[in-house]
């Protein structure tokens, strides 16, 4: 039996971010699920009564900015230079550099901690969920999307299917994708599940420049340079005999209250 390829997850994720910053923001931006994107559902969660929240792995900051609004101030942390440079760039914040593990804000100081994706690259869980705990003021919500493995379609399933063939794997993340039991995880540190949701998101490829960057977009820490060529060739030939393909992205949000 081939031994399984063990990944070195902070490094890959330093240097991936490093390299690539903005591009998971870029990816969801346009992602859409009729007029909406996931971060636009996500920001949806946060009540008009909060006023002082944490956009945890804020990446580029798109997120941050959805939740912008007058007598609100919005904490975008990452633990990505690069990315926070792009944050600050686009935006003036305030951008904190720091570990989701080790959160550098009082105990009991926040009203709303939100992520996009956070919970399946912060590992692990555990620590993350009692962090978020710590900072959450009584009644304070953590709520985030992450990508899953359903709803689709069986026009997604052969999609799929064909990429994976060509990259021989799928995209990997440091977490699960599927979050079992979670809700007994969210009480054991003193958080209630109110709400698990799913859509299907879809982005639009219509040139092989859109290939490249979804493909770029993707977590595979195994894949060569040669594989994911191939899926770039393959999404450009789709392109060409269909006019565009729509890639799925389903998506999980989960609400809970502390």
């Amino acid at each position: 039996m081939a031994k399984r390829f063990r990944v070195d997850w902070d490094s890959y994720l330093d240097l991936f971010h490093a390299e690539r910053p903005g591009v998971t923001d870029h990816v969801l931006s346009l992602a859409l699920n009729g007029h909406h994107t996931p971060y636009r559902w996500l920001a949806r969660t946060v009540s008009a009564r909060a006023t002082t929240v944490l956009d945890l792995a804020c990446g580029g900051g798109t997120l941050t900015r959805e939740l912008e609004r007058p007598g609100r101030t919005v904490i975008g942390i990452d633990a990505s230079a690069a990315e926070l440079d792009l944050a600050r760039r686009r935006g003036p914040g305030p951008w904190v550099r720091g570990d989701a593990l080790r959160l550098p804000f009082a105990d009991e100081s926040l009203d709303a901690v939100v992520s996009s994706m956070g919970m399946v690259v912060i590992q692990p869980t555990s620590r993350l969920l009692a962090e978020v705990a710590r900072v959450l003021r009584p009644g304070g919500m953590l709520a985030f999307v992450a990508p899953t493995v359903r709803p689709v379609s069986p026009s997604d399933v052969v999609l799929g299917a064909n990429l994976t063939r060509r990259l021989r794997t799928l995209p990997r993340f440091p977490g699960p994708l599927e979050f079992t039991d979670f809700a007994a995880t969210l009480r054991s540190h003193g958080l209630q599940k109110i709400e698990d949701g799913r859509e299907r998101y879809r982005v639009t490829i219509r040139s092989r420049a859109d290939a490249e960057m979804m493909i770029s977009a993707l977590y595979l820490p195994a894949t060569s340079p040669a594989r994911t060529d191939a899926a770039i060739a393959y999404l450009e030939a789709e392109v060409r005999d269909h006019g565009k393909v729509e890639l799925p992205i389903p998506m999980r949000r989960i609400v809970a209250l502390k």
